[in-house]
């Protein structure tokens, strides 16, 4: 679950705790207000009769008294004597029975009894029922003692509070279902610089540590951590740059002592005089200076290639210039008894630096030969399709691991460095290939299926004008 899913249902949770705790407010309350509205009618209504039946005159019956009062409403009325035995009822008292009040409460009550009038099924119990709610009074009219209880159906109010806490329940729910929306749109706005952080960190490497995160100008969390990284993208910068330059300043010195070194092996091996043991120990660390030596080379070549970048555009027929290569890799194709195999497409021009593109199949063809099976083969093959040159150079062999596949164009990274030490790779020359095909603004991809074969694809812009941004083809490996 990511960030603004978490938001999401934080936000979402908190709300819906809110809205839940005032609904349940708004229903107790609204619960209790129509309860005291009523009360207060019932209070009111035997108020009303007490004073009727006391004003009223002698020999006048009880029940012509009160017969038009509780015939006009749906008014529960009874009245008791001292044995609460009715002395008159209601319509409505004769068609329900409610319990006489064996003891007189000062305040309204509610009764719920089955009878015939109208009944209601009960929304928790679903029972068929009526519930009243009721008010007694004992009072004393000239000398005679009356009981007087009044009832007024509620069931109109049950449904009433039923319909209300279903109007609450949706209301509820479509707030939750509004509150998930907006809090989920709020969410994406807030995570969104950081989404914008992670692509810029995902496309970062070396060569676009320059390239700085947007700050808002906002005094919150989110520019201060785009200011910290900005400062150790400059940071690490500055440390490749350094490393670098290092390393250039250190093969520097090192290459007038290796000439040196080989200029005394050269004129060793060509005295007559030594040991014959000495001759091949001599030999032998001949070997090594001259491995070291070129070593020390591709890491000239590769720091220039990393510090200037600079480049002799010219226009160039890559055809022509591969044949030129491939000539001057037939004595060694021969030696091996190598089987080369070219399709190459004439004429195909780009725009590029001749120098870098030569050295680039230079060390390709290397390779391929260095680490071919005598009697093998090698395919080359060349074509232009889309504004891009295609060249890709496939030859037999032991292969590589899938799992080296990912390395094959880091610095000083060999396959299998026992074998690149007989073969005197010093594991540069890929990575050189992968500098010059950057600073054409081109891709370069290896795959291998191990004990037997390797593919390398190298992919130009045939202009030199092309834009990285407007393009998919980027830099694999």
């Amino acid at each position: 679950m990511n960030i603004r899913q978490r938001v999401t249902l934080w936000v979402t949770g908190a709300g819906l705790c809110t809205s839940a705790l005032f609904s349940l407010v708004v229903f107790w309350e609204m619960r209790e207000q129509p309860y005291d509205i009523l009360d207060t009618q019932l209070n009111t209504t035997v108020g009303l009769l007490v004073d009727l039946l006391a004003e009223r005159k002698d020999g006048t019956d009880e029940a012509a008294l009160l017969a038009p009062i509780s015939g006009a409403s749906a008014l529960w009325l009874c009245v008791y004597d001292q044995a609460l035995h009715p002395v008159y009822q209601s319509p409505l008292a004769r068609l329900v029975a409610l319990p006489p009040p064996t003891s007189i409460p000062d305040h309204p009550y509610t009764v719920a009894t089955r009878g015939a009038y109208r009944p209601v099924i009960d929304f928790v119990t679903g029972q068929p029922h009526e519930s009243y709610r009721v008010r007694a009074r004992q009072v004393d009219l000239a000398g005679v003692p009356r009981v007087i209880q009044v009832g007024i159906p509620i069931e109109k109010l049950h449904e009433e509070l039923f319909d209300l806490l279903v109007v609450l329940g949706g209301g509820l729910a479509v707030s939750s279902i509004m509150l998930l929306a907006i809090s989920f749109f709020l969410a994406g706005r807030i995570v969104q610089p950081v989404h914008s952080m992670m692509r810029h960190v995902r496309q970062c490497n070396e060569e676009t540590l320059e390239r700085h995160l947007p700050l808002s100008g906002r005094r919150d969390e989110l520019n201060a951590l785009c200011a910290d990284l900005n400062r150790m993208f400059d940071r690490l910068r500055y440390s490749f740059i350094r490393q670098k330059q290092y390393l250039a300043a250190v093969s520097h010195e090192l290459k007038t002592p290796l000439a040196i070194l080989r200029l005394f092996f050269d004129e060793a091996e060509q005295r007559v005089d030594l040991p014959a043991d000495f001759c091949v120990t001599l030999r032998r660390q001949g070997r090594n200076v001259l491995r070291l030596d070129r070593m020390v080379r591709s890491l000239l070549e590769l720091s220039a290639l990393e510090a200037s970048g600079s480049m002799q555009w010219e226009q160039l027929d890559l055809t022509e210039l591969i044949r030129s290569v491939l000539e001057d890799f037939a004595p060694l194709t021969s030696h091996r008894h190598l089987r080369l195999t070219t399709h190459l497409q004439e004429a195909v021009v780009l725009e590029g630096d001749r120098d870098k593109l030569r050295r680039l199949l230079i060390n390709i063809l290397d390779n391929a030969v260095r680490y071919n099976d005598d009697n093998g083969w090698l395919e080359l093959t060349l074509a232009a399709h889309d504004d891009w040159v295609v060249l890709v150079l496939a030859n037999g062999g032991r292969g590589i691991p899938s799992g080296e596949l990912e390395r094959v164009f880091d610095q000083f990274h060999r396959v299998e460095k026992s074998r690149s030490q007989s073969h005197g790779g010093v594991g540069l020359g890929l990575a050189i290939v992968r500098e010059i095909v950057r600073l054409h603004r081109g891709s370069v991809a290896m795959n291998s299926q191990a004990t037997a074969w390797t593919r390398i694809t190298v992919e130009l812009p045939q202009c030199r004008n092309y834009s990285e941004g407007t393009s998919s083809r980027d830099t694999q490996v």
